[in-house]
Order: structure tokens, then sequence, then C-alpha cells
């Protein structure tokens, strides 16, 4: 089984919420990518990142969850020959929450920080947190709270008017979905049919969980994993 693999993580950018998903998947590594930082993002300067990433690992293979899924999907459209399998992970392929978009880039630009850690906890809670309950969730929510709104803001910018789901049909490797049936995101019906644009396409639903599925159900997630890893090797031997 080939390894390791790119992960490109959420809109937070940390990777340590896939680490619980990663203890499911001995011998393989799933290697944390870091966004550029700083400065406005451009769609092709991020992409150049990660396929210079990709010919680093020389495996070709990308994970990528929930702001990292949309990452992904631009680097196998703007480069194809350089990703030979995609796993998206709690993602989707055009702007998913405009309004929640807008009101996280414009609260970043014009709150103090003592009035922007709140409205940063509240737009969490309504769209990411999704299933998480009690202490879980409180963690989450704490953490997020206190993240760099200045960097959010600019990978929300990012998705402004994101819409790659008339391109998926140029995306020919392998390439699994995974979602939670609750994930207001991922699930929602439109996107689902989304998916089957992909030439090469499977999906996964994990019934029960919400957006934050590699902390809610890393067996489950890692599985699936797997199989998409044996899958990309067929493909490659056939």
């Amino acid at each position: 089984m080939p390894a390791p693999i790119l992960y490109l993580p959420g809109l937070d950018g940390e990777a340590h919420w896939v680490n619980s998903t990663q203890q499911h998947l001995p011998g393989v590594e799933l290697v944390p990518f870091s966004y550029p930082s700083g400065r406005k993002l451009r769609w092709d300067e991020v992409a150049d990142v990660v396929v210079a990433r990709l010919k680093a690992l020389g495996t070709g293979l990308l994970i990528g969850e929930s702001f990292g899924g949309a990452v992904a999907l631009k680097t196998a459209i703007l480069q194809p020959t350089e990703v030979r399998g995609l796993c998206l992970i709690s993602t989707f392929s055009h702007e998913p929450e405009p309004i929640a978009s807008a009101i996280g880039r414009g609260a970043s630009r014009l709150l103090p920080k003592a009035v922007l850690n709140p409205v940063a906890r509240m737009l969490a809670s309504w769209k990411l947190a999704g299933t998480l309950k009690g202490e879980e969730r409180e963690r989450f929510l704490d953490y997020f709270e206190q993240l760099d709104h200045a960097e959010l803001a600019r990978r929300l910018g990012l998705l402004a008017g994101f819409d790659v789901s008339d391109r998926l049909v140029g995306i020919h490797c392998p390439v699994d979905v995974i979602y939670g049936g609750r994930d207001s995101i991922s699930a929602a019906p439109a996107q689902l049919r989304m998916w089957q644009r992909l030439p090469n396409v499977r999906t996964h639903e994990l019934e029960g969980f919400g957006h934050m599925i590699t902390q809610e159900a890393p067996t489950e997630v890692a599985g699936r994993i797997k199989g998409w890893l044996q899958r990309v090797e067929d493909a490659r031997g056939a």
C-alpha cells in the first residue's frame, strides 16, 4: 500500500483533527500541508505549492478535508497529471455557505478581537461543529474562537465565488468522497448530485455524523481511505 499521502486540512489550516484517523492507518503517513500565509491567496499559487509538495513526496496521492477538499479539486483541475488519486472528506465543489463566508470575511475586517472571537465561535457552531457534543464540542469552539481570523478571512476570500462543478468531468483519477449524512455542507442533495459528474468516483455516507467525521468517526474514515488506496493501486496496475 502506497505512502505517504499529502493531507490538505480545513479552513483552520491545522491537521491535528485527523490524528485520530491516522492512528487507524498503519503503514500510511498523512503528511500535513501548510497553506501560504500573510498575504492574499490565489488559486494558481496555492495549486503550485500543493503540486511542489506532491512531487517531493512522489506518490501523487492527495486527501482534502473541507476547505482542503476545494484546494484539492482546484489542484486536480489545474494540474491533472500531478494527481494520481484524490480523496475528498466533508467537502464541496462550489461555495457552500456564501452568507456565512461573507459574515466571516466582513467581521475580520471590521470588528475588534473582543467582538470577533464570539462571532467566530457562533459561525463555527452554526456550520462546522456539526454533531459534536458536550466537552468535545466546547473544545472545538474554544479552539476556533482563538484562531488567527485574518488568515481565516484570506481563505474565505479564496472561496468567494468558488465553483468547479462544471469541471469535475475533467478529473479522471480515482476519487473517493466521504461525508457525514448530517453535514449540511457536504451532504446537501445538490452537492451529492454534483459528485456524480466525476468519471471515476465512489461516495461514502457515514450515517449520523456531521462535518467533523475525521474526529467523530476515525475508524470508519480510515477504512474508506484504505479502500481508496487499494482502488488507486488497482488502477495503476490495470
